[in-house]
């Protein structure tokens, strides 16, 4: 129950933080001479206007979420993936390698392969910089961003040159087989069933972090390394573990655009989700269903850009500015939550003395 009252609480601070990001936003656009009202309801028509736009927000959110997840789980047990671009891309490279590849197989083969591929393909990116963390105590931050350069060049390698798509000027692996596809939930509207694999994801990590004896390992671990392991909890092993589930999830969100999104590999498929995912991650306080909730506030303000631009004529770099506020306005929240609580143990301290 405790549990349950703490991400209630935790998304409430999320809307309370929306709401305060949407009145700056609607100040600058009045600085700029520009109608608020009207900016917002183009934007919120854009971004979920219909079920097709809903739908679209949900594709949207889909690697979000994945990526995010990713972050937080590492973070969780005191170490830190900031890999997942580099990850995604690896992930997203093998599963269209199987997925043009293999001829002839059914759908109940054919794509649950190209997902292993790619989730393979993620841990091993991920217990890289994991293993010299352990081993050899190699910072993971340093390791695991100059392995995304790394990884960015091999995937565009191999795009450009043993699996590179012959009709196309370069960049991109042959479409994979309809075998190979995620099946739509509703095709009409273009819903992909991608957004079902990042929720349950999110719900089976929010489950092991909450109510397993690892995920209580992994807490221990985050908090305070040394008295975890003066307890007894062998914090290499664990924090190995962190890191291969960490590359699962970034091998499934590269599976996810590969299978349910683009239909195959292009240079740079992982765009902004790697980095945008860590901010999600920080933003939601590494909480697996606060993460839902700011990956969606991510997807509004993403798709609902173009819908201000044209409507309200508002340029939509006005998305970054409101992005960059709400992470101004978390950050401030919890320093007014640090001077709170360091105030309330002064008043405590003076107290007690006083008597």
């Amino acid at each position: 129950m405790k549990k349950l009252q703490k991400s209630t609480n935790s998304l409430i601070s999320i809307v309370g933080v929306f709401l305060a990001t949407m009145i700056f936003g609607a100040l600058i656009i009045l600085m700029i001479g520009k109608d608020p009202l009207l900016a917002y309801s183009a934007m919120f028509s854009y971004a979920m206007g219909d079920v097709s736009a809903i739908a679209n927000l949900m594709n949207r959110s889909m690697a979000l979420i994945l990526s995010a997840l990713c972050a937080a789980v590492a973070s969780n047990a005191g170490i830190y993936n900031l890999g997942g671009k580099g990850q995604i891309e690896l992930g997203a490279i093998a599963a269209a390698v199987v997925g043009y590849k293999l001829v002839g197989l059914p759908l109940y083969i054919h794509l649950p392969l190209c997902i292993l591929a790619a989730v393979v393909m993620g841990i091993l990116g991920a217990a890289i910089p994991g293993y010299m963390r352990v081993k050899w105590k190699v910072d993971e931050v340093i390791s695991t961003i100059m392995l995304n350069s790394v990884f960015f060049m091999f995937t565009s390698y191999l795009a450009n040159y043993p699996f590179r798509d012959v009709t196309r000027w370069s960049g991109t692996t042959p479409p994979i087989l309809d075998s190979a596809t995620l099946p739509y939930l509703v095709k009409s509207i273009d819903l992909r069933s991608g957004i079902v694999f990042a929720l349950v994801a999110a719900a089976i990590i929010y489950w092991i972090l909450n109510y397993t004896n690892q995920g209580y390992r992994w807490k221990m671990i985050g908090l305070n390394p040394r008295f975890a392991q003066y307890g007894g909890v062998n914090v290499g092993k664990d924090q190995m573990k962190a890191m291969v589930l960490s590359g699962f999830l970034s091998g499934l969100a590269g599976a996810v655009l590969v299978c349910g999104s683009n239909y195959r590999f292009w240079e740079a498929i992982a765009g902004p989700y790697g980095w945008d995912g860590v901010l999600i991650a920080m933003l939601a306080k590494n909480n697996p269903i606060a993460i839902v909730a700011v990956s969606f506030v991510f997807s509004i303000f993403k798709n609902g850009a173009l819908g201000m631009e044209q409507v309200a004529s508002v340029p939509s770099d006005l998305t970054g500015v409101l992005l960059a506020a709400l992470i101004l306005f978390i950050t401030g929240r919890e320093f007014v939550s640090i001077l709170f609580r360091r105030r309330k143990h002064v008043i405590l301290v003076d107290e007690e003395v006083k008597q």
